[in-house]
């Protein structure tokens, strides 16, 4: 014979059961959640990572460019390309190679050694605008080239954006 008291027994039971099912669920999701968010911080890092630990460059952009060029006239194009943003140093490590090698370099550093005028109309907190005169070799004219500086946020030192 069923009697309240089996009733309320099966009731508690299926009302743990409910308790239980529910309880664990909510956990296996807080437990996904957290692998998620632990998944997405090590991609922000392996992001992030090179920009919090790139100490090459100056508090100024006017003192990143003369370190660059001081790396340029000692043939360093190793250190010369740190001085680049992150994302493009691999790039002007090669493109100084290929110069260095093609005994270029000193060229490249007479052109670059002018004085930086700075464009004040657009620049920046975090981006500032610069030009520098050339004498084209081609055609001895005398030229004018940008060249952007950019703030890294994490380290404070300037770099070299575009050349």
């Amino acid at each position: 014979m069923i009697t309240k008291q089996k009733i309320s027994i099966g009731l508690a039971g299926l009302l743990g059961f409910a308790l239980l099912t529910w309880l664990g669920s909510v956990v296996y999701n807080e437990y996904k959640s957290y692998e998620w968010q632990k998944r997405t911080d090590a991609m922000q890092e392996a992001m992030v990572g090179p920009y919090r630990t790139d100490t090459y460059g100056g508090k100024t952009p006017e003192e990143t460019w003369a370190m660059f060029l001081e790396a340029l006239k000692k043939k360093d194009v190793e250190l010369a390309s740190k001085y680049f943003e992150v994302e493009r140093q691999a790039e002007w490590k090669n493109t100084l190679n290929t110069t260095l090698n093609a005994d270029k370099l000193d060229m490249v550093i007479k052109n670059l050694s002018s004085n930086l005028e700075r464009d004040t109309n657009v620049s920046t907190p975090e981006k500032v605008y610069y030009s520098y005169t050339f004498i084209d070799r081609t055609s001895g004219k005398k030229l004018k080239n940008s060249l952007v500086f950019s703030l890294n946020q994490y380290t404070k030192v300037w770099k070299i954006s575009v050349l």
